[in-house]
């Protein structure tokens, strides 16, 4: 979702991966969806729920299988501020493609992803601004099976490519770790702590900056495929002028057949500031070829 909340927001928008993700959005989803298979937890005919990245911030701990092309794609549609001044953020197709080169190692393309905002605020003309975010290029390792747990490594990269008003201004490097373990045959639970190096604009002067986003997912499966998720998120600083916040992200996943997966999710902002608040809804597909 969002992918390392697309790569931190956008770096200075909540919840825009990578996710990205976020939603990518950005979009940042470490958790790995329990298989049929005890030993396997990333494998078995539900594969695809326990690899998908989106639509949660966090990132899977499983990688993709070898010699497989994994397609993540989705629409994100966010409020921000007051109904009096505020904006509306629209983010698509939050494009994460990743491609399973060795067994457990992953090479990953991020973006481009499309962006349009409408700033608004009572007495004034709206203002439309729309572009490109960051795009870049990213790994994920996952470590040999250990029973419950499954854990992972990524890393991403994207470098100052992007519009104008969307750009970090210079490169972001991410790292993340991901871990989940199997509480039981249908639910698990997952983690996924981000830290960068970013960057970004406040009063048209341009910083750099560190950030880390620790995210804690649930995830539980019922009959036929249907998984659903509760997400928390922590981010320790939204933007060059700005500090923390935290969300909550809930959505849920539909596998059909094995090579294709649907999901609905919504987000909300824990905040008492009026002008950081936000709410976001946003769909998604992930294709699995071969």
């Amino acid at each position: 979702m969002k992918y390392t909340l697309a790569i931190l927001f956008t770096l200075a928008s909540l919840p825009f991966c990578a996710a990205a993700s976020a939603s990518d959005q950005q979009s940042p989803a470490p958790r790995s969806s329990p298989s049929p298979e005890p030993s396997s937890p990333c494998g078995g005919p539900g594969r695809l729920l326990a690899t998908a990245n989106r639509p949660t911030i966090g990132y899977s701990a499983c990688a993709v299988k070898q010699h497989t092309a994994v397609f993540e794609l989705g629409y994100q549609n966010q409020v921000d501020g007051t109904p009096s001044s505020g904006s509306i953020r629209s983010q698509v197709p939050q494009n994460f493609l990743r491609l399973g080169i060795i067994p457990n190692f992953e090479i990953d393309v991020i973006g481009p992803n499309y962006e349009a905002t409408r700033s608004y605020s009572t007495g004034r003309p709206d203002t439309v601004t729309n572009g490109v975010a960051d795009s870049g290029l990213g790994f994920k390792y996952e470590l040999p099976p250990m029973g419950k747990w499954t854990i992972a490594f990524d890393g991403l990269y994207t470098g100052p490519n992007g519009s104008t008003f969307l750009t970090a201004g210079n490169a972001t490097w991410t790292g993340n770790f991901d871990a989940s373990y199997s509480l039981s045959p249908a639910t698990s639970i997952g983690t996924t702590v981000a830290v960068s190096s970013t960057g970004g604009y406040a009063d048209n002067v341009h910083g750099q900056y560190g950030t880390t986003m620790p995210s804690v997912v649930v995830t539980t499966q019922i009959p036929h495929y249907y998984q659903f998720y509760a997400e928390y998120v922590l981010v320790s600083k939204i933007a060059l002028d700005r500090g923390d916040r935290a969300f909550t992200d809930f959505g849920v996943q539909k596998l059909l057949g094995t090579r294709t997966e649907v999901d609905v999710e919504y987000g909300h902002a824990f905040t008492g500031i009026s002008a950081l608040k936000f709410n976001y809804v946003g769909a998604g597909l992930v294709l699995q070829l071969r």
